[in-house]
């Protein structure tokens, strides 16, 4: 009885043991298993045609004009007041933002992977990726997610947020407190956004089953 006792005490101290072990990576984001969103057979066809310009309202028109008949606008501008003010949103993100182009392009790129944007993907990965400098083999990377080698404390404490807000919709205090190190409040603010406006995107391209890749464009990595 007595050697079975010391067995069961033994055992129930190693699993208080292992808890930490369990819960603190996920607790403080550094956790490298982050699930992506399910698979899907994207649309052989858009699921919603784009409208044509024969038939733009003027005030569609007023919208369109500047972006052109084949925009993935077109789509959206079926529900125009709700199409302008989350083009208006996203307009801020990518025209008028304030976070450096390649924190930027961490975030958008991370989400992407995780969210299986094809587009969205194709689109930075041969666009302002680029242009802030990044590398194709730092693009590729993305993919391998932050405890990947080779990145700098800082770039990988962007790609968790991204993970974390992806999976919880929540930023552990280890993280946040990384990010702060050069975020003030309002690129605290946007980083967040950024990363909840592209996955709002993704969905909508995702569901309508447009707009397709262009010419050269990769699709997001498997």
């Amino acid at each position: 009885m007595r050697s079975c006792s010391v067995v069961a005490r033994t055992a129930f101290v190693a699993v208080l043991l292992t808890i930490p072990m369990l819960t603190g990576s996920a607790a403080q984001g550094g956790s490298t298993s982050v699930k992506r969103v399910e698979p899907h057979t994207r649309p052989s066809t858009m699921r919603i045609t784009p409208l044509e310009a024969s038939k733009w309202t003027e005030a569609q028109r007023q919208f369109l004009e500047p972006r052109g008949e084949g925009a993935q606008q077109a789509i959206c501008v079926y529900n125009l007041g709700m199409c302008q003010k989350y083009w208006d949103f996203m307009g801020q993100i990518t025209g008028r933002y304030t976070l450096p182009l390649r924190d930027k392009e961490l975030l958008i790129l991370r989400t992407a992977y995780l969210s299986r944007g094809n587009f969205v993907w194709g689109a930075h990965s041969t666009g302002n990726a680029k242009k802030a400098g990044m590398t194709a083999e730092e693009i590729a990377r993305i993919a391998q997610g932050p405890d990947a080698k080779g990145w700098s404390s800082f770039d990988a404490a962007l790609l968790r947020a991204a993970d974390e807000l992806h999976t919880s919709r929540f930023i552990s205090n280890a993280t946040w407190n990384a990010l702060k190190e050069r975020y003030d409040e309002s690129k605290l603010v946007e980083a967040i956004l950024t990363v909840g406006g592209y996955t709002a995107l993704i969905m909508f391209h995702s569901s309508t089953g447009g707009p397709p890749l262009r010419p050269g464009m990769p699709g997001v990595p498997d």
